[in-house]
C-alpha cells in the first residue's frame, strides 16, 4: 500500500502542476490554488474520515487542529503570492483559475467535482481493502503534521521574500519539490 500512496500521492499532487507549469503556462498562484482547492476539499471530507474510526480515541480538537492549520497555510500561501508579485489581482486570477479551459472545458467545472471523486474514492478504497483504522489515523495525522510543516517552510519562504526577490520559476520549484517530498512523509510509517 506504501508505494501506490506514495507515487499516488506525488502524480496527483506534483506531476500535474509541473506539467502545467511547463507546458500550460500555469503560473506560481495558479498551482497554488490547484493545491489548496485540493487541501480545502481534504478537509472538508476530515469529519467523515474520522467518522470511520469508531475504535480510535481522536486527540481534543483534532478536527478543529486540522481546520485551522488550512486556514493558516492559505493564508500564509497568499501572504507569499503578495509579497512575491505586488501587482496580482487575487480575484481576477482566481476567476482565470476556474474559467481556464483546457479541451474546451472549464476547470472550475472539470477540476472541483473531480477532486471531490478523489476523495470519495480514496475513502471508498481504504474501506474495500481494509486499511485499519490506526492505520488510517496515523495518516491522518502525519498529513496534520506535514501541514505543520508547510507552515513553517511558507513562513520562512515568505520572510525570504520580503527580503529577497525569488523568481517564479523558484517558487514553482520550490513548491513542487514539496508536493514530493511530503508524501514520503505522510506515509513513512505505513507498512
Amino acid at each position: 500500500m506504501k508505494k501506490v500512496e506514495i507515487i499516488s500521492a506525488i502524480l496527483g499532487d506534483a506531476a500535474l502542476p509541473l506539467v502545467g507549469f511547463l507546458f500550460w503556462d500555469w503560473g506560481f498562484y495558479f498551482i497554488v490554488l490547484f493545491f489548496l482547492f485540493d487541501l480545502g476539499i481534504r478537509i472538508l471530507f476530515l469529519r467523515k474520515k474520522t467518522a470511520l474510526l469508531p475504535s480510535i480515541i481522536l486527540p481534543k480538537g483534532f478536527f478543529l487542529k486540522g481546520i485551522g492549520l488550512v486556514i493558516l497555510e492559505i493564508a500564509l500561501l497568499h501572504l507569499l503570492v503578495y509579497f512575491s508579485f505586488k501587482s496580482i489581482s487575487f480575484i481576477a486570477e482566481f476567476w482565470a483559475f476556474l474559467s481556464y479551459e483546457e479541451l474546451g472545458i472549464a476547470q472550475g467545472v472539470l477540476l472541483l467535482p473531480l477532486l471531490f471523486l478523489n476523495e470519495i474514492i480514496r475513502i471508498r478504497n481504504e474501506k474495500k481493502i481494509g486499511v485499519p483504522q490506526n492505520v488510517r489515523f496515523e495518516i491522518l495525522k502525519n498529513s496534520q503534521l506535514a501541514g505543520l510543516f508547510r507552515i513553517l517552510f511558507w513562513s520562512i519562504l515568505l520572510l525570504v521574500t520580503v527580503l529577497f526577490s525569488i523568481s517564479e520559476t523558484t517558487l514553482v520549484s520550490i513548491l513542487i519539490l514539496t508536493l514530493c517530498i511530503q508524501p514520503f512523509w505522510i506515509y513513512r510509517n505505513i507498512s
